[in-house]
């Protein structure tokens, strides 16, 4: 009899999928569903999170597949979590023979406590996890014992045992994403159906103080060129995959890679709708290629640009001064590719003066999207660490998601920043210049997904007038003297590699 895998992507619902932004892939249960599949497993993926369903609908899941294992892990890290642990007490209440394996970003540094307090959890995979859960599982099924497999951390007769860091995977493309896992007809985002995630890249080239990216992927790696191609073939011609949105931290961290890549993307004639992050000193940097970018089907670049201080993006260890940033969004227009720029509230102690200056330099800037952030201060990172647990005044972990204030500011309630962030928002999208390209820019995909894009964003931020004032609580400035890892063991600063 096989043994049965059953990965989970827990039912978050974050506010801006329900809305209308749309679903992705979950991208890490597809990269470890794949070697799962070629090591000789029988695998499902339940993806929870997009199909909405009750918690109660997902235990009739379970019970009809029976599986062995239960593997759990969210691309929303923090504000995650509750709900996974929601969802493994309830696997755990119904079906006690079960092993539940939890991953991601949050659990590879929150281990500790989480093994503390969540019974139901067996083991913790710490940071990348193809090969640590093949290992795991091949082990598991011989022996209680997982002393050897490296990258874990679990209980043995009641005491936390953190096993030896997992190496970081030096040749991605063995290993092989499990797309045939997936039921492809619900993951559509900007008007184009069967959108996907897809990672050429792993890490940062850079150390950002908010960011913890760089911290878990240890560093800079990436899948061939003609690997990528490749599964960009597969997507498109036997799933139907209109949209690619890379999930990568850098895309463009190495300048003659990424063009190799575009030309042979371009080479390959998908006609696929590409998204990229990357940073607006590397758009700079590669503005003779941006033509190739958009030859190979790049409509979308997302910069994080966080702010338009230089003081403060040389505090938080950004390559972007302001100059660069507008220079960027400039080029980006130029070539027809539409410019999300993302701007973060709280890197400095906000005030209606410092909400002035972020609206009128992003008039200034002029990008087509304003992605509006608060600082949140996930433990591991710089700032989380820099963070007084006094300042905190959202208690609700499904609250840390960026698009909530966590950290109190001295000069504005919560709901006056609130509305400083939301009337930003309004009036920089319905600015003269953003309405004209709306109506006549001569880029027809432009066009498309930009209308697209406003259209959800409008929704989004509606259904965030709604959350906010009916679905969120602060407390006091103060009050909280230890919160989600304040004080923390030395352990949980165990390093991944």
């Amino acid at each position: 009899m096989s043994t049965k895998i059953m990965l989970v992507n827990p039912a978050r619902h974050f506010i801006a999928n329900q809305a209308g932004l749309g679903y992705l892939t979950p991208l890490g249960l597809v990269l470890i569903g794949g070697p799962l599949k070629d090591a000789g497993f029988e695998v499902k993926l339940v993806d929870h999170d997009m199909n909405g369903w009750p918690l109660n609908r997902l235990l009739e899941e379970v019970a009809d597949y029976q599986p062995n294992y239960v593997l759990l892990g969210h691309s929303g890290s923090t504000a995650s979590h509750n709900v996974v642990v929601q969802t493994v007490q309830e696997i755990r209440k119904a079906f006690s023979e079960i092993r539940i394996i939890y991953g991601g970003v949050y659990p590879s540094y929150a281990f500790e406590s989480i093994l503390r307090q969540v019974p139901e959890i067996d083991v913790i995979v710490r940071g990348e996890g193809e090969k640590t859960v093949v290992d795991l599982i091949s082990v598991w099924e011989k022996s209680a014992d997982l002393e050897q497999v490296a990258g874990i951390a679990w209980r043995r007769n009641g005491e936390i045992v953190v096993n030896r860091p997992q190496p970081a995977i030096q040749n991605l493309d063995e290993y092989r994403p499990g797309w045939e896992l997936l039921d492809w007809k619900h993951y559509q985002m900007f008007g184009f159906d069967h959108a996907a995630g897809l990672q050429f890249s792993r890490g940062c080239t850079l150390t950002c103080s908010y960011c913890g990216q760089w911290m878990f992927w240890k560093k800079w790696r990436h899948r061939s060129p003609q690997n990528i191609v490749e599964n960009m073939k597969l997507l498109k011609e036997k799933f139907g995959v209109k949209l690619i949105w890379f999930a990568d931290e850098n895309f463009a961290a190495d300048r003659d890679l990424a063009k190799e890549l575009l030309e042979r993307i371009i080479a390959a004639d998908l006609d696929l709708s590409l998204n990229l992050n990357m940073t607006a000193a590397d758009v700079v940097r590669d503005a003779e290629l941006l033509p190739l970018y958009k030859k190979a089907g790049v409509d979308y670049i997302v910069m994080g640009v966080e702010s338009l201080k230089d003081n403060v993006i040389a505090d938080i260890r950004k390559n972007n001064p302001f100059a660069t940033s507008r220079e960027a969004v400039r080029l980006l227009r130029q070539n027809d590719i539409i410019s999300l720029t993302n701007i973060i509230y709280g890197l400095e102690d906000e005030s209606w003066k410092t909400l002035f200056e972020k609206f009128r330099g992003m008039l200034e800037l002029d990008s087509d999207i304003l992605n509006a952030m608060y600082l949140t201060p996930h433990f591991w990172t710089s700032d989380g660490k820099a963070t007084d647990p006094a300042k905190i005044i959202q208690s609700d972990l499904a609250k840390w998601s960026y698009r909530n204030q966590v950290i109190a500011t001295s000069y504005l309630k919560p709901f006056e920043l609130f509305l400083g962030v939301k009337l930003t928002e309004a009036l920089f999208h319905l600015r003269p210049k953003a309405l004209w390209r709306l109506a006549a820019h001569r880029d027809r995909r432009y066009l498309k997904i930009m209308r697209a894009s406003i259209l959800t964003g409008i929704r989004v931020v509606l259904a965030e007038i709604w959350e906010f004032i009916f679905d969120t609580k602060f407390v006091k400035r103060g009050k909280i003297k230890e919160i989600f890892g304040a004080e923390r063991s030395k352990q949980e600063f165990t390093p991944l590699a």
